[in-house]
């Protein structure tokens, strides 16, 4: 049974690459575009992962990364931020794994098996 990724971004490009790459090493993938719509699919789906941009239109990534991590039945899904901000400067756990934009496909694949595994 493939592992299901929830990728959230409100950028089309990106949603779509990762949609692909995902989808090509056999990864079941749904996406949101906000955190409200990311949420909704989580409490419906419990993604084994969620890719997550944290600039978003309607909620932030960050607002539903808290929001994620106050409910104890979704807390324990890992997180991967998908940045265009470069550093360590965002407002999610240390522990959280940071890609940043551009993507690189091998970082990408190897972050996500190590946390899906």
């Amino acid at each position: 049974m493939s592992k299901k990724i929830l990728v959230v971004d409100d950028e089309p490009d990106v949603v779509e690459f990762l949609k692909t790459l995902l989808e090509d090493s056999d990864y079941e993938v749904l996406t949101a575009d906000n955190g409200l719509a990311a949420m909704e699919q989580v409490r419906k789906t419990r993604p084994d992962l969620i890719l997550l941009d944290l600039q978003m239109p309607e909620e932030t990534g960050t607002g539903f990364y808290r929001k994620l991590r106050d409910k104890k039945e979704l807390k324990n899904i890992p997180v991967i931020v998908v940045s265009g901000f470069s550093g360590r400067n965002v407002a999610v756990s240390k522990s959280v794994p940071v890609l940043e934009k551009p993507l690189d496909t091998e970082l990408v694949l190897a972050e996500v098996e190590k946390a899906v595994s």
